[in-house]
């Protein structure tokens, strides 16, 4: 014990929502309890509609009850609802608007802005999960080979996950591994029932059946040591293959990027450039008029726009 210690600090296991101050807080436990007292009633009538969020919302480690979360979205939508109206009334006062656009804009704007809040937090929990998920999964292979190398000398299951906190380059799973120790040292838990709450609630399929593989391990007396280091080499030669896939969709990406932003566009320009030189009109805009459009604006927004659909698709190998 003495050698783990050296190795590490454990100051800082409940190291989760560290960071918000003492007032943040309080104000979050007020707001969740007026949601609760105000729409507690109408999210019960419709919980039902949501239940669907409810891994979700465990995989993203938000600390509160389905109910809780879903009073707030109603709430939330409420408050944007009412400040909406009263800014735009206000605005349209004093930018003196006629009556139909000031009636337009107070029948419509308070509502797109309550239904994007209501989209928001439904979909914030979703997006966060997914993002944890994705975190564990391209740094799994290399967080096991570290689990095989630590748990080869000899040390409990878990100190292994003590020691795998240490390392913030593993992302999640670094913080997946603190909650283990979290449950054994704060809570009391045995390291077995520890590593089968963590893999309850992990967004991860793979790290989910890794951990019950570990904790099976440990309940049956099988070979720990074997099964992490099977799952590493497993999850690599995984890791290998969707990198290599990936690549070679990224080679297809760029032939595209070349055949359609850049080859076309200068064959466009050469052409419009000829046609210049006759005149007349396309569209409606002279030719020296689609130039500039597609030389500042056509060809940009579609260079950004490959730019995020490439960045949407890159699966973090």
């Amino acid at each position: 014990m003495a050698l783990l210690d050296k190795l590490k600090s454990i100051n800082k296991i409940m190291n989760f929502g560290s960071g918000s101050s003492q007032s943040t807080q309080n104000f979050l436990r007020s707001y969740k309890r007026f949601s609760v007292a105000f729409f507690g009633g109408l999210t019960d009538k419709y919980i039902k509609n949501f239940e669907q969020l409810k891994p979700h919302i465990r995989g993203a480690n938000i600390k509160m009850m389905l109910k809780t979360w879903v009073s707030m979205i109603f709430m939330s939508s409420v408050i944007v609802y009412i400040v909406s109206l009263i800014s735009v009334t206000i605005a349209s006062i004093l930018l003196a608007f006629d009556t139909m656009t000031m009636i337009s804009y107070i029948l419509l704007v308070p509502l797109l802005a309550a239904a994007g809040t209501f989209i928001l937090f439904y979909v914030y929990p979703i997006q966060k999960a997914d993002s944890i998920k994705n975190s564990i999964d391209n740094n799994l292979p290399f967080a096991l080979s570290h689990m095989s190398a630590i748990a080869s000398s000899g040390i409990p299951p878990e100190y292994m996950f003590e020691l795998i906190t240490d390392f913030k380059e593993y992302g999640e799973i670094s913080k997946q591994a603190s909650m283990v120790v979290r449950n054994v040292k704060t809570f009391g838990m045995s390291s077995l029932n520890a590593i089968k709450d963590v893999a309850e609630r992990t967004p991860s399929q793979n790290f989910k059946e890794i951990l019950l593989g570990i904790a099976a391990s440990i309940e049956k007396g099988g070979n720990l040591i074997s099964y992490i280091d099977e799952m590493s080499k497993q999850q690599l030669f995984q890791y290998k293959i969707k990198r290599e896939k990936y690549l070679t969709t990224l080679s297809t990406y760029a032939d595209i990027y070349t055949a359609l932003l850049v080859a076309a566009p200068l064959m466009m320009l050469a052409v419009l450039g000829v046609m210049g030189i006759i005149g007349g009109e396309i569209m409606g805009m002279t030719i020296n008029d689609l130039i500039f459009f597609i030389t500042w604006i056509g060809l940009p927004f579609l260079n950004v726009a490959f730019l995020m659909f490439v960045h949407m698709t890159y699966p973090g190998v």
